[in-house]
């Protein structure tokens, strides 16, 4: 069974967190550890005199950030929810070198604004018509989606396979260029992110390499060709990531729980079924 991984991490992993445990010895200004999320951003932890964490922000595109630190004493030190719309450098936290491992974990999120769902959409399929794929994750066996991942889904999709959009949107971010996946987290996700007349977000994650056939700024319809499956970033097989989302909560964003059209009706989806693309 694949799993998927929203944002990715290096090094060894422990309950979701990226887990960093420094050798003794002398302090480096080169960075330790750099961890970016497609061409968006980077963050990147220095050890000198003290650990330093810093992010890198790339991009035009208005980016909701948020870090989480753990164990709990470093916990104080996350910084309030950082609203990005232009290339930046900014000192996320600064604090002694732990005596023990410690971990963070970064969210981001398109967008600076929290919008309503439309919960009477009917939200098409992800796949083509005719076709159908087992769920492998979802809102009732959840694995690898945490925070405000809940209502994601996982498809078990083949490399290759096509992907369609779910409904209607523009497309407000994509990226194509991973050639690789990584459980442990080293490789950047390939995605498209398309913006819906709601205001929320719908992410298709992990498609194959060169696997977008939309560009930034183009509108979408329901049913529409969009790309191919695939197995990039932080994911353990090749399979489709979808979710529906907008900023709100501790998490930094939540996902909602979508109706589809299936050729049984309108539906809720659930892990371990299949549904017909009607």
């Amino acid at each position: 069974m694949a799993a998927c991984f929203e944002i990715n991490f290096r090094l060894v992993l422990l309950a979701g967190l990226l887990v960093l445990s420094f050798p003794s010895g002398a302090a480096s200004a080169e960075p330790v550890n750099i961890n970016c999320n497609a061409d968006l951003l980077c963050v990147t932890v220095f050890k000198e005199r003290e650990v330093k964490l810093v992010l890198e922000n790339k991009t035009n595109k208005p980016l909701s950030f948020a870090l989480f630190l753990q164990p709990d004493y470093l916990e104080e030190l996350n910084p309030e929810t950082i609203y990005l719309s232009e290339p930046s450098t900014t000192v996320l936290a600064l604090f002694p070198i732990p005596a023990t491992p410690w971990g963070f974990e970064y969210r981001i999120h398109y967008g600076h604004e929290r919008h309503e769902h439309d919960d009477d959409y009917l939200y098409s399929l992800p796949f083509a018509s005719g076709s159908t794929y087992p769920i492998t994750q979802s809102h009732d066996n959840l694995s690898t989606h945490h925070r405000g991942n809940r209502y994601a889904i996982d498809w078990n999709m083949p490399v290759g396979d096509a992907v369609h959009a779910a409904r209607d949107g523009l497309v407000v971010s994509t990226y194509h260029l991973s050639a690789k996946n990584s459980p442990t987290g080293e490789a950047t996700a390939n995605h498209i992110w398309i913006r819906h007349s709601d205001g929320t977000i719908g992410k298709y994650l992990h498609l194959d390499h060169e696997g977008v056939f939309v560009v930034e700024g183009q509108s979408v319809e329901a049913g529409q060709f969009i790309g191919v499956a695939g197995n990039t970033g932080y994911s353990s097989g090749s399979h489709l990531h979808f979710s529906v989302s907008t900023l709100g909560g501790d998490n930094l964003y939540e996902t909602f729980n979508v109706k589809f059209k299936t050729r049984s009706g309108v539906q809720t989806l659930v892990s371990g079924r299949e549904y017909l693309h009607p």
